[in-house]
């Protein structure tokens, strides 16, 4: 192994010693963005290899110096006919040049001729941060396709450890960017996975450069290896791109192999590179042969025995009961569940752990409780037991008597203990043995303070408008007592008693006309009466009854009493005055 870094150290400066304390990143000399006007955006456009035959592959590229979101790209770009244009893929990065940050936005389009000729894609115009930029015309001269191409097309090499999946199975996932002429390497960075139905592992990840078969010889590579997962079952397109960028590898790398390895110095010239779809056949897993606590591990596991803390324990006292799976990745794995148990109380280590904590409950208990769990064979296709067995363990109660005392006849003084006789009352009766919350009325119960609720707020809402509006509670309490004064009218006619006649005539009146003068019946008198009758009824028939009424009514006052007439002839003329003033209440 060797690993040529003689331009690197040659172009490179070493790293500033900073003193300790928080201070030392204050000291970092920080890069600024750029603050290149906007109007100054340029685009540049190409063919990358500018010369291929027909039927061959090459990229047409476009970069722009602005920000993706910033660049308001067309759907579609207008190209020859016989130039066929895949799908159009972008990325973004930011460049350091001096002291400054720059943005870069890449497009690239899988472009495969299908005749010879020279094609050209026109100029056009985009919009960039709200201003027009210019994308340069791009020449492609194609040959014949016998031709032997002069470059290949510049691509990056996406290699999956497996095809055939179930759903959820991790597979492994390698970038490949071999070396170019001189074996110089270069890294790639904005790595990103393109398509649909899957996950990638951002965090376990890991870069280097390793020997690898291509066109059919050993050569250095540049790999970036992550772990995916397929989240849904059919087929899934997954494809891979990444900016060639030189030196930069923007983390630790390993670099192992037989070989020169040339890293080359200077500043990187970043190039979006994409790499050919792979598609995967992801299949649901089976749902017969489940066995008990399968959480989704797929794969094989070889589980080492598990082991206990101590096996002497005192009841409550927790032990620890640990597992393992040795070369497993357990940033990913699910242990199994913690099973229910009278006898212990089970803790599972939070996830990703591979542990249980148990606490025993009684002193009955001689080995730890057994743990279900399995996995899936993605090779044979079938679940796998990998039950966590019980142990041994020896569980005393200190403060527990061993043996509880038993009654003894013969001991002295001993009561004889006997059952009570027969009850002679029987006990309540209850209709039927089902509990009160199962049976029908329970819900009448339940509604009954709702409606009392109701009830009340009604209540309250009719009090609130009488106190608005004491009118109406005086003219219904004045119907009221009008139909009293009515009756006892009607007694005294049938036993033929004029005084009382017109005692409850007179008071009838008053209770009539007492609401329109908002005063006590008691306090009106004669002249209030005729006031609320109207001037025909006041000199008719209506007024001379009022007049009689009252007259005899007051005769207890009059120092002269007048001569006494036929007062229960009134009734007639006195029932007409009473319903024309009821009809005013």
């Amino acid at each position: 192994m060797l690993a040529l870094l003689t331009p690197l150290l040659a172009t490179g400066q070493p790293a500033p010693q900073l003193p300790p304390g928080g201070a030392a990143q204050l000291m970092v000399p920080q890069s600024v963005v750029d603050r290149t006007p906007l109007e100054n955006i340029s685009a540049t456009a190409m063919f990358d290899p500018p010369v291929v035959p027909a039927g061959g592959k090459t990229f047409y590229r476009v970069t722009v110096d602005a920000t993706q979101n910033s660049v308001d790209w067309p759907d579609a770009i207008s190209a020859p006919s016989e130039l066929k244009l895949g799908a159009a893929l972008s990325g973004q990065i930011s460049r350091v040049e001096g002291n400054r940050f720059l943005p870069l936005t890449s497009y690239v389009y899988e472009v495969k001729p299908s005749a010879a000729g020279h094609f050209a894609i026109s100029s056009f115009v985009i919009q960039a941060n709200g201003h027009a930029v210019t994308v340069p015309a791009a020449e492609l001269h194609v040959l014949e396709s016998n031709s032997a191409p002069a470059l290949p097309a510049r691509q990056v090499l996406l290699d999956v450890s497996a095809t055939n999946l179930f759903v959820g199975q991790p597979f492994r996932v390698r970038v490949l960017l071999p070396a170019g002429a001189g074996n110089q390497i270069e890294a790639l960075r904005e790595i990103q996975f393109n398509g649909s139905g899957f996950m990638t592992d951002k965090i376990a990840t890991r870069q280097s450069v390793e020997m690898v078969k291509y066109e059919g010889q050993q050569k250095p590579a540049y790999i970036f290896e992550t772990a995916a997962t397929p989240l849904a079952a059919g087929s899934v397109a997954i494809s891979a791109q990444g900016f060639a960028s030189g030196r930069d590898f923007g983390g630790p790398i390993t670099i192992s192999g037989q070989g020169q390895v040339v890293i080359s110095g200077g500043a990187p010239q970043y190039v979006l590179l994409v790499s050919d779809e792979t598609r995967l056949n992801v299949r649901p897993l089976p749902p017969e042969g489940e066995l008990p606590g399968f959480t989704g591990a797929i794969g094989m596991f070889h589980a080492t025995g598990p082991q206990l803390s101590t096996d002497h324990v005192h009841v409550g006292e927790p032990i620890y009961l640990k597992y393992n799976f040795p070369s497993t990745n357990l940033s990913r794995f699910v242990p199994p569940a913690a099973p229910r148990s009278r006898e212990w109380q089970i803790i599972a280590d939070p996830a990703p752990g591979n542990g249980f904590t148990l606490i025993p409950l009684t002193d009955e208990v001689t080995q730890t409780p057994e743990i279900p769990f399995s996995a899936f064979d993605p090779t044979t296709g079938k679940y796998y037991d990998l039950t966590i067995f019980p142990l041994p363990v020896t569980v005393t109660g200190d403060g527990l008597p061993v043996q509880l005392p038993v009654w003894s006849s013969t001991e002295t003084n001993a009561a004889p203990l006997k059952l009570s006789g027969f009850a002679t009352v029987p006990g309540k009766a209850v209709a039927s043995l089902k509990p009160l919350q199962l049976q029908g009325g329970f819900v009448c119960l339940q509604i009954l303070p709702v409606l009392a609720f109701i009830a009340l707020w009604r209540w309250d809402e009719r009090r609130r408008f009488l106190e608005a509006h004491p009118d109406l509670v005086r003219r219904r309490k004045a119907k009221r007592d009008l139909r009293r004064e009515k009756i006892k009218m009607q007694r005294a006619i049938v036993a033929v008693d004029e005084d009382a006649f017109a005692k409850h005539a007179a008071m009838a009146l008053r209770i009539a006309v007492a609401p329109h003068l908002q005063a006590e019946a008691q306090a009106l008198v004669g002249a209030d009466v005729l006031a609320q009758l109207d001037d025909a009824g006041r000199s008719g028939p209506a007024g001379e009854t009022v007049r009689k009424i009252f007259a005899a009514a007051d005769v207890q006052f009059a120092a002269i009493k007048p001569s006494r007439e036929n007062l229960l002839e009134l009734q007639n003329n006195l029932d007409v005055v009473l319903n024309g003033l009821e009809e005013k209440l």
